[in-house]
């Protein structure tokens, strides 16, 4: 997934690391996340911290076509998304001030985004009010993110804790935060990373 300009973010880092066990666990967790859009079958996806694209660009692969809306509040990720996809939306935005509510989506994405953030609670509230019915998220599975960054020599200095990082999820905690927002909650793992799908009752 190449990107013309290096927006310098670790996010694109993690997604263009040259390691190939990293790599493979990588595109592991894009062809899940494809799968379970795959399921849902949205005509519309509002993807929140869409980053540099990196996803977007993965589900341009899906045997169907999607109404795709992605929101960041890097402008140099967005740049690259739009970059690296062109012909979708990608906007400049901060979830906090952003609101969707009279244009919501059948899905809503936020992957790789709680973790970082000093609410996530507020933040999933935001997204279940932006969807028709489903919502999809991932995160960090701890320990073992940590563990795996340790096996790989990084952030020693912090017991392979991302300096990036937060908040910090395994199921319980994890279902606990979607299942407040929402009806129905599914949590699943893909190492080292967790997958919720939460969903209303059909409207």
């Amino acid at each position: 997934m190449p990107i013309d300009t290096n927006p310098g973010t670790s996010n694109y880092a993690k997604y263009a690391t040259p390691n190939p066990l990293m790599r493979f666990v990588i595109q592991r967790f894009l062809q899940r996340i494809c799968a379970e859009i795959r399921w849902i079958h949205p005509a519309q996806i509002i993807d929140v911290g869409c980053g540099e694209g990196l996803v977007a660009h993965e589900l341009q692969k899906l045997p169907f076509r999607v109404d795709y809306r992605g929101f960041e509040l890097n402008p140099a990720a967005v740049a690259a998304a739009r970059a690296l996809n062109p012909g979708l939306s990608f906007t400049v935005a901060d979830l906090f001030t952003l609101d969707l509510r009279a244009e919501p989506a059948d899905l809503v994405m936020q992957l790789e985004v709680l973790e970082h953030l000093e609410r996530p609670d507020l933040a999933v509230a935001h997204l279940a009010t932006w969807t028709r019915r489903f919502a999809l998220f991932s995160v960090p599975w701890e320990p073992w993110f940590r563990l795996g960054n340790l096996a790989r020599g990084k952030y020693l200095d912090r017991l392979g804790d991302h300096p990036e990082h937060i908040q910090h999820f395994n199921h319980r905690t994890f279902r606990a935060l979607l299942a407040a927002h929402f009806a129905e909650v599914r949590v699943f793992s893909c190492f080292p990373w967790l997958i919720g799908v939460a969903q209303f009752p059909q409207r």
